[in-house]
């Protein structure tokens, strides 16, 4: 829905742009069409509505403007939710933020890293903004025995198959170096 509001909208403003330059000179349109692409894809890209909705639930948040996702795991947090979902069977992770007592969708990209070990794990740090927290999310062999990091950190599984298992944690106050132990075998992250 919001998709199509967006849409709408960067068509009016295209009309309204197309009525205004008519009586300008050939440079003016030139500078006036170009501004007018620049703002009207941001209006289609971007999902402005993200600033202004918010929501009593990190999960309707997510369902508002997802593209009906199967929503695997939702880990809240003070601050934030964590949402992890799957969409043509790849398995992804966004955040969901409170304001007050609501929650809305980010506006921007969230700050993500995704690390692939040479043991074929395969490690998503999703970061919160202006923060030293962040989730964690790691992807294992499924006959891997331990897990953990030098914050004490709880890994808890979210999803697991005959080939992969699934951990997901919440790393608090971070400002030092963070290693991760994956059977034993430790990796310095950030």
């Amino acid at each position: 829905m919001f998709r199509i509001i967006r849409l709408l909208l960067a068509l009016s403003f295209i009309i309204i742009a197309i009525v205004f330059l008519k009586r300008k000179s050939v440079k003016f349109k030139l500078l006036k069409a170009i501004i007018c692409i620049i703002i009207c894809l941001i209006i289609i890209i971007m999902p402005f509505e993200n600033i202004f909705i918010k929501f009593s639930t990190p999960e309707l948040a997510f369902k508002k403007t997802s593209n009906n996702c199967e929503i695997v795991k939702i880990i809240e947090k003070e601050n934030t939710a964590l949402i992890i979902y799957q969409e043509k069977s790849s398995t992804y992770a966004t955040l969901i933020n409170r304001t007050g007592d609501k929650w809305k969708a980010q506006f921007w990209p969230d700050k993500q890293t995704l690390t692939r070990l040479e043991n074929g794990e395969i490690i998503l740090v999703t970061n919160e903004r202006k923060s030293n927290n962040f989730y964690i999310m790691v992807s294992v062999n499924y006959n891997t025995q331990m897990i953990s990091d030098n914050k004490n950190s709880y890994f808890e599984t979210f999803s697991s198959n005959d080939k992969r298992t699934n951990y997901v944690a919440y790393v608090e106050n971070c400002d030092e170096e963070y290693i991760i132990n994956i059977d034993n075998y430790k990796y310095q992250i950030m």
